[in-house]
Formats: structure tokens, C-alpha cells, sequence
């Protein structure tokens, strides 16, 4: 069963519902008045669904493209400003199964010992992080 708010990985990740996401956008990609409904509510920043965010992702019409920009670098300057923002990585995993060649953790590397940080050093590594000074991380699983 799909349970958006689970936190139980089988449920929230959903075949289905993937699926049936990726029809959607395909029926909607560059649908004007979805877009420009999606548009309207991320205006208020109070978050899109992934249905939502799929079809800004996935619109190729340029013009609806360079509305879908300009609302982005208009929020983006609300919250940030000129501001470079940085994200300290944090590597929860080196696990992986795609096959980049420019990273390390590529799933054909097989030179590197494969680890899955436990609760207790996810924490350590947090608190680390906080202590040099970093607000904003990116969660890295390989």
C-alpha cells in the first residue's frame, strides 16, 4: 500500500505510483493551466507534491520553461538572496547501483570496502558537522 508519510521504505517507495507519476507527466508535461496553477502555489512556498515538481521537471515547452525559471530564481532570491549556499555532504552509504564512472562509489568499483553508516554515527557525523559550522546538508547514499 502507498503511504506517502510512512517511513517504512516499502511503502512510501511505490512501483505503481512511480508509474503512474511518470503517465501523468507524460499526459500533462506542458499542460498551461496545471503549470501555471503548480506555478501560483509554489509561489507561496508551501511545498508541491511530487506530481507537482514532476511536471515542472519534465515540461519542454521553452516558454512555460522560462515562466518555470523565473518563478524559481524569484523564490530562490526570497530566501537566499545573491548568496552562494553551501551543503556539507554527508555520506550515509557507499553502497550503489548506478555506474558513474567519475565517482568512487560506482557499483563496478570493487577497490573500496562498502559501508552503511549505523543511527549512532549518522548521529556523530551530524553533530561533526554542526560543530564546523555547517547549517545545510546533503544526504549522499552512494
Amino acid at each position: 500500500m502507498y503511504d506517502l508519510k510512512s517511513c517504512v521504505a516499502t511503502e512510501f517507495i511505490n512501483d505503481a505510483e512511480i508509474r503512474e507519476t511518470l503517465a501523468f507527466a507524460d499526459e500533462h508535461r506542458n499542460d498551461r493551466g496545471m503549470i501555471s496553477a503548480i506555478l501560483d502555489k509554489a509561489r507561496t512556498c508551501a511545498g508541491l507534491t511530487h506530481r507537482e515538481a514532476i511536471l515542472l521537471l519534465d515540461c519542454t515547452d521553452p516558454e512555460l520553461n522560462e515562466r518555470i525559471y523565473a518563478e524559481a530564481m524569484e523564490i530562490k532570491q526570497r530566501f537566499y538572496g545573491n548568496r552562494i549556499v553551501m551543503f556539507a555532504p554527508l555520506y550515509l552509504s557507499n553502497y550503489c547501483v548506478n555506474g558513474c564512472t567519475y565517482c568512487p562509489y560506482h557499483m563496478k568499483n570493487t577497490h573500496i570496502a562498502r559501508k552503511k553508516l549505523t543511527q549512532e554515527e549518522i548521529r556523530a557525523e551530524v553533530i561533526a558537522l554542526q560543530d564546523m559550522g555547517h547549517k545545510r546538508l546533503a544526504l549522499e547514499t552512494g
